[in-house]
């Protein structure tokens, strides 16, 4: 029944009742003339109001009919439904304290892990892993994690570190750096591993974002403290250099697990190389990011399911200070 025909329905049951009332009420009919235009007004508002509503559900009906993502749009609704509280937490995150929150001074409320991540996403999504160095050698490193890297390593103090995934040879030349602080050449050693040729960047955006980063060969600690070796990490001729390296320099010993991230590769790793760290040193196992990024298992899921069957390891949260790492739970210490 529409507002028009329940207006004309209200002024008949309207004039029923002032017929049969006529004989005990006398002369009604001005009360009932302002009765009538109060309510005509009213029901034309409300008739009004019914236009209105109608309109603007009927736009939204044609707007989500031309949208190319119906994922955008739930996506709007749910960030205007957010405005002023919290989304709720990703359990997938792994940073350190990632369930607090901030409030921000536009009356968001956000959690540390929506900060983090976002940043993560920023930094992955625009190879911003390219744009560092040090020394002048392409590092592929967040600088947070090269910090705590440098912390730990200045700490260990390895004799010898088992570098997985030269690439172009920046993690070897920061490792190199500081073990000169420490040891002189031929006192120590980094065996880096990669099966192409360290002159060769996987990252094609390389160039651009670090225009002046140099070649590792032209840096003197690559040939002071680096043997490099072209085989994959678990090859037989990779493996005999660092049993040589361990040999002629004996401990600490460190492993530095950054090549290819797949789940199998990165198990197998830990699980083969693991023999030879020693107690109180690590393997850092790098970029358990990913996982979450891709939504499979990749490192992380690597680390937990290696320390299910081993308890020499545990990981070090405290070498997630800066709570950001693209390494998350990565940092495996030897207790025993």
């Amino acid at each position: 029944m529409t507002w028009r025909k329940l207006f004309l329905l209200t002024v008949q049951l309207l004039s029923l009742k002032t017929c049969n009332a006529e004989s005990a009420i006398r002369d009604p009919s001005i009360r009932i003339a302002s009765l009538l235009m109060r309510v005509t007004r009213k029901l034309d508002t409300i008739y009004k109001l019914q236009e209105e509503v109608m309109a603007e559900l009927d736009e939204i009906h044609s707007l989500r009919k031309i949208s190319e993502d119906n994922g955008e749009i739930k996506q709007t609704i749910h960030e205007v439904e957010c405005t002023g509280g919290v989304y709720s937490f990703d359990r997938a995150s792994s940073f350190r304290s990632a369930n607090e929150t901030v409030a921000m001074n536009n009356g968001h409320v956000v959690r540390l892990d929506d900060i983090l991540y976002g940043y993560d996403y920023l930094f992955e999504q625009k190879h911003l892993f390219s744009a560092g160095s040090w020394l002048g050698v392409q590092s592929q490193q967040d600088p947070w994690d090269l910090v705590a890297i440098q912390q730990l390593l200045w700490d260990v103090k390895p004799k010898v570190i088992y570098d997985i995934g030269t690439n172009v040879g920046g993690s070897a030349i920061l490792f190199a750096h500081i073990m000169s602080q420490y040891a002189k050449p031929r006192e120590a050693l980094i065996v880096s591993i990669d099966p192409k040729d360290f002159a060769v960047n996987w990252d094609a955006e390389a160039q651009r974002l670090c225009p002046r980063c140099t070649a590792v060969a032209d840096n003197p600690l690559w040939g002071q403290y680096v043997r490099f070796v072209k085989a994959r990490a678990v090859e037989r001729s990779a493996l005999a250099a660092l049993q040589e390296a361990i040999s002629t320099f004996g401990g600490p010993v460190l492993i530095s697990v950054d090549g290819w991230h797949r789940y199998a590769e990165v198990l197998k790793q830990c699980q083969v190389l693991s023999q030879y760290v020693t107690i109180g040193s690590y393997i850092i196992v790098q970029d358990t990011k990913l996982d979450r990024f891709l939504r499979k298992a990749g490192p992380r899921r690597a680390v937990y399911d290696f320390l299910k069957n081993n308890t020499d390891f545990e990981i070090d949260k405290s070498r997630e200070a800066f709570l950001y790492s693209q390494h998350t739970d990565g940092y495996l210490r030897r207790i025993r």
